[in-house]
C-alpha cells in the first residue's frame, strides 16, 4: 500500500550545517532536473534512439522546465530521486556502455560514459538561492514570509 510517509524528510538529529547543506544540494539538483534524471535514464534510451536525438530530447524538455521549476518544488520526491541516481548511474552508464559497444555503437557508448558528467549542462543554468529558500520553507527550516 502506498503511503505518504514514506516520502517525509525528518532532519531530527542533523545539525545546521548539514540540513543547509542538504537544501543546497536538492536545489542544485532540482535546478536542473531534466538533466540530473538523465544521468539514469539517457543512457538506456541510447540503446533504443541514436544519441543525438535523446540528448536533444533532455535538452527540450529543459526548456519549460527553467519556467516550471520556480513554481513548485517538491522535497520529498527530491530526496528520494537523488538516492536512486546516485545508486544507479555508474552502472546504468557502464552497462548501457558496454551494450552500445558490443552492438558496434562506440560513439554512443562513449557518450553514454560520459552522461553523468555532461548531465549538468543539458539544462540551461538557474537560481539555486531561490529554490533553496523554497525547499526550506516547505520543509520547515524557516519561516514561510522568510525572503533572499
Amino acid at each position: 500500500m502506498f503511503s505518504l510517509r514514506a516520502f517525509t524528510v525528518n532532519f531530527a538529529g542533523y545539525t545546521d550545517a548539514e540540513i543547509q547543506r542538504w537544501l543546497h544540494l536538492r536545489a542544485i539538483e532540482w535546478s536542473g532536473f531534466p538533466g540530473y534524471l538523465a544521468q539514469i535514464i539517457a543512457p538506456i534510451l541510447f540503446i533504443f534512439y541514436p544519441w543525438w536525438q535523446v540528448l536533444l530530447g533532455v535538452f527540450l524538455i529543459s526548456l519549460p522546465w527553467c519556467i516550471v521549476r520556480y513554481w513548485f518544488v517538491i522535497p520529498e520526491f527530491s530526496d528520494k530521486i537523488c538516492l536512486v541516481v546516485v545508486w544507479f548511474k555508474w552502472p546504468v552508464c557502464i552497462g548501457s556502455a558496454i551494450y552500445l559497444f558490443f552492438h558496434q555503437q562506440p560513439v554512443a557508448g562513449v557518450i553514454a560514459l560520459l552522461v553523468p558528467l555532461l548531465a549538468g549542462f543539458l539544462t540551461p543554468p538557474g537560481r539555486v538561492g531561490i529554490i533553496e529558500l523554497q525547499l526550506a520553507k516547505s520543509v520547515g527550516y524557516v519561516p514561510l514570509d522568510a525572503e533572499i
